[in-house]
């Protein structure tokens, strides 16, 4: 039977209101119990006229699976379906000759898991035409404090706050069928989510993403459809199958489905729901790689089309923050119906063919589909871990490690490719099967990590401790070119780091604390060289420019294998980056050397055979995830900038000369406040005030960096340019 979890009249008269953390008995039990003992005997009715009584769960047939599969993973080396999932058990899934289908075995204890994993595949009835959905009204309202049965909540708006970890969630949920007919359903639960969403970028009325990574899924059982009560509040009833309050004496609406799960009409039902932001994403979700900032909470970026299929008027609201168009990342409280198409039949004709990826069904051959869905969403800001220098020059040099061990693993198969194809070519080698696949793979991480340990503290104690880029200076002339000296333009290496300010609309204090780590110098020091007793022609510089560079990187879809920073990707090209477009840039220092080198692997495996030249699955992901990485750079003009505490002048700029070097410093000061987005486009208006600069993060699948990029140009028109890291943090 359905529960309704509430607290009696009398507890709420007490004196002293108690905690938010002793009200609740249990805000988010493990998603293992929750499979374990809720779900385990829920099965799909047969019947309509099936009124029989469930037994109680059978706790000894627990499954400690964590989560599931959405499919059956095909081991080849192609891309997984447009939505990743997590790896599972096999015998919780069955799939049908036909590849449009899977089949869930409703007989089984975890189909109701499986219809989770793969709920953006199902039919979605909400923004279709359909009028039995249209007459299931729901309401996803917020209050200040937990609900109580009989007691008048007091109301908020969620699209007015910028919520962060920790911070409690509490509202209910209100259910119409406005209609004369019953509606069944097969489940109804609330849950809160987190998910990454990349849509059809070639139509924009299409609501069915082609990309969706569910990396938080937290359900709130109590106000869910199950078989037994959950206590919500320490004052709950104890028996779990005694539905104690039916009805909120408040508004007089339901607070129960009843058992059959039919939405009756002309009812009101009320469901309550409390959940707790939480400080950091599950290890799972970084299972592959298993990187530590990948499982922090990502901030929200960009807008849905599911959201904006639910709030329209929200576009209207909508934050710059420099997304990608088709891309987002968001957080909401879901209120979702799932139905059996059969069932719904009963009452109207379901249209389910506008779908377009794999359909599930039952072992009858019953379609399911999402009856009635909303989220309201919310905006995430998570509170920023500030490393300390050692942390930090340890996660540098763990990054550069991992990076190193990829590249090398890489080339190291590309050479025994090489070999055994010559080794072929002088018939010293028949074209046996050669693993060079796991066996290497462990090998390979065995070194690093040994690497690591011997020569941890030396690198840190000697770690370069300035950015240096190096530009050779040519006298072109008719009879023909002459290098006359190399110019180095170095800076201290350290991160520089600003205070998150968040839209005007969700700041609850003064940001006068924050905005003065928005002005700050940049020191630079240039060192000309030149041969010992030749005529010194020292370069001049004819202007110094700087921006603000904000980098988004998207893997369309499989998980990024490492974490970048700014010391891997950039200060790598200065003697070809001389023109007019900066050539120092994610893509040809990341991405097109991935994309030679697995160009090579490729060529092997044809040679060869993917028989004879075996790789494992794992690596051919990582480089393929690298290899098909998406950015998108904007660069913000800093107008508001000074030179030794001034405008430029070419002739502020003083040589000291000796012997074979010429060395000269400057301070570059700069104002984050006077950001535009097109050089020129000055505006009175703080750029914090126009924009929103989130903090920078990484995850699997997403990731936001910044750096100022500072420009010299010399009279020649060659350009020296010199990249800085740049820190967005979240202080509190």
């Amino acid at each position: 039977m359905d529960e309704s979890s509430s607290e009696s009249n009398q507890g709420v008269a007490s004196v002293a209101r108690p905690s938010l953390e002793d009200t609740i008995t249990n805000i988010l039990p493990s998603y293992s119990m929750f499979t374990s003992t809720i779900r385990i005997n829920a099965t799909v009715p047969e019947s309509e006229d099936n009124d029989d009584d469930n037994p109680p769960p059978d706790y000894a047939d627990s499954i400690s699976s964590i989560s599931s599969s959405t499919f059956v993973e095909r081991l080849s080396l192609r891309g997984r379906d447009s939505a990743d999932t997590r790896a599972s058990h096999d015998e919780n899934l069955t799939t049908s000759l036909n590849d449009n289908l899977i089949v869930v075995d409703e007989n089984t204890g975890t189909w109701q898991e499986t219809i989770l994993d793969n709920i953006h595949r199902l039919p979605n009835l909400t923004f279709e035409s359909q009028k039995i959905s249209q007459a299931i009204k729901v309401e996803i309202q917020f209050t200040k404090d937990i609900c109580e049965v009989g007691v008048k909540p007091e109301h908020i708006d969620p699209s007015m706050f910028e919520y962060k970890q920790d911070d409690f969630l509490n509202g209910y949920i209100k259910i119409q069928n406005t209609s004369d007919e019953p509606i069944p359903f097969e489940m109804f639960y609330l849950s809160f989510e987190g998910n990454f969403i990349i849509a059809n970028r070639l139509d924009k009325s299409d609501k069915h993403p082609i990309k969706i990574r569910k990396f938080l899924e937290m359900f709130d059982f109590s106000g869910s459809w199950n078989q037994g009560h959950i206590h919500r509040l320490v004052t709950d009833y104890d028996n779990p199958y005694v539905c104690p309050y039916m009805f909120d004496p408040l508004d007089g609406s339901y607070l129960s489905f009843g058992e059959k799960r039919i939405i009756f009409p002309n009812k009101v039902y009320k469901r309550y729901f409390t959940f707790r932001i939480p400080n950091n994403l599950l290890d799972s979700e970084c299972n592959g790689h298993n990187l530590s900032k990948h499982v922090r909470l990502p901030p929200t970026l960009g807008i849905s089309r599911w959201e904006l299929g639910h709030f329209p008027e929200r576009e209207h609201n909508r934050i710059k923050d420099f997304s990608m168009v088709d891309t987002s990342i968001s957080y909401g409280v879901t209120a979702r119906f799932i139905g059996r198409k059969s069932t719904l039949e009963d009452v109207e004709r379901v249209n389910t063919t506008f779908t377009i990826d794999k359909r599930l069904v039952n072992s009858k051959g019953d379609e399911y589909v999402i009856l009635k869905e909303l989220t309201n969403y919310i905006r995430v800001i998570k509170t920023s871990i500030i490393p300390a220098d050692n942390e930090r020059s340890i996660r540098l040099l763990q990054n550069r490690l991992m990076y190193d061990n990829l590249i090398n693993r890489i080339k190291e198969k590309i050479e025994m490719g090489q070999q055994m194809v010559k080794s072929i070519e002088n018939k010293e080698l028949d074209a046996a099967s050669i693993d060079i696949g796991q066996s290497l793979s462990e090998i390979e991480l065995a070194k690093c990590k040994q690497s690591y340990k011997e020569n941890f503290l030396s690198k840190v104690k000697n770690n370069v401790e300035n950015y240096e880029v190096y530009l050779p200076l040519i006298k072109r002339s008719l009879t023909g070119s002459k290098n006359i000296g190399t110019l180095k333009l170095s800076s201290l290496k350290q991160e520089y780091c600003i205070g998150y300010i968040p839209p005007v609309r969700f700041r609850e204090q003064s940001i006068e604390e924050i905005t003065p780590s928005w002005k700050f110098d940049i020191p630079l020091d240039l060192t000309f060289s030149f041969p010992i007793g030749s005529s010194v022609s020292l370069p001049v510089i004819k202007q110094v420019s700087a921006e603000l560079v904000v980098l988004t990187i998207r893997s369309p879809r499989l998980p990024i294998p490492i974490e970048f920073d700014h010391d891997l990707i950039y200060n790598k090209q200065a003697d070809k980056n001389l023109g007019y477009y900066d050539e120092d840039s994610f893509q040809n220092n990341i991405t097109i050397p991935f994309q030679r080198l697995s160009t090579e692997l490729y060529g092997l495996s044809k040679i060869l055979g993917v028989d004879n030249f075996k790789l494992e699955k794992q690596l051919v992901e990582d480089i393929s995830s690298i290899c098909e990485l998406v950015e998108k750079k904007i660069n913000l003009s800093i107008p508001d900038m000074k030179v030794n505490k001034g405008r430029f002048n070419s002739k502020s700029v003083k040589w000291d000369v000796k012997e074979s070097t010429a060395m000269a410093s400057m301070t570059i000061g700069v104002n984050l406040e006077s950001l535009v987005v097109k050089e020129g486009n000055q505006t009175l208006s703080k750029s914090y005030d126009r924009f929103t600069l989130v903090p920078d993060f990484q995850s699997c699948f997403m990731s936001r960096l910044y750096h100022i990029k500072l420009t010299l140009t010399l009279s020649n028109n060659d350009r020296l340019r010199i990249k800085v890291p740049i820190r967005i943090q979240k202080l509190s």
